[in-house]
């Protein structure tokens, strides 16, 4: 069974994240969604809330599990066993991130990357510009699955 970590800060949990890890669950045995806290950020959402959306979002799949992640990405997949660490990718931008990324992974860790790119329909969908929509008060829902935009909407004004 191969296990594979999807990592990120989810804030919050987007409809193009349920997609990435929609179509990474259907090839893996086990998926597990990280929950970090990037120092470089923000968040509207603490740790604890983010597992909690993931987790109302991705519940419809059996073999998801959200989780938090303290520390560095491939220390945190090693923990959890995982072979892969999955990536959603939504442009040429992101690409480049992510190889000197999937390439430290891979040289210090001995952790590959698998990539999922976007739905070009998704392309556009970001968690910054969800908070952005949020805090302006203007319709974001549209961006996030329905039970995350039910807690948006119950803990307005964030954490």
């Amino acid at each position: 069974m191969i296990r594979a970590l999807f990592p990120g800060s989810f804030d919050p949990f987007t409809i193009g994240h349920l997609d990435i890890a929609e179509r990474a669950a259907a090839q893996v045995g086990e998926l597990v969604v990280g929950v970090g806290a990037n120092p470089a950020k923000n968040p509207m959402f603490t740790v604890e809330q983010r597992v909690a959306m993931a987790s109302d979002a991705l519940a419809h799949l059996g073999n998801v599990r959200v989780v938090a992640l303290q520390g560095a990405t491939m220390d945190a997949a090693r923990g959890l066993g995982a072979a892969l660490i999955v990536k959603g990718v939504r442009g040429a931008d992101d690409a480049a991130h992510e190889a000197v990324q999937a390439a430290f992974n891979l040289e210090a860790g001995g952790i590959d990357t698998w990539w999922i790119p976007t739905r070009p329909a998704l392309s556009h969908v970001s968690s910054s510009a969800v908070r952005e929509l949020f805090r302006l008060g203007k319709d974001a829902h549209r961006y996030v699955p329905p039970a995350i935009s039910r807690f948006m909407t119950d803990n307005r004004g964030g954490s």
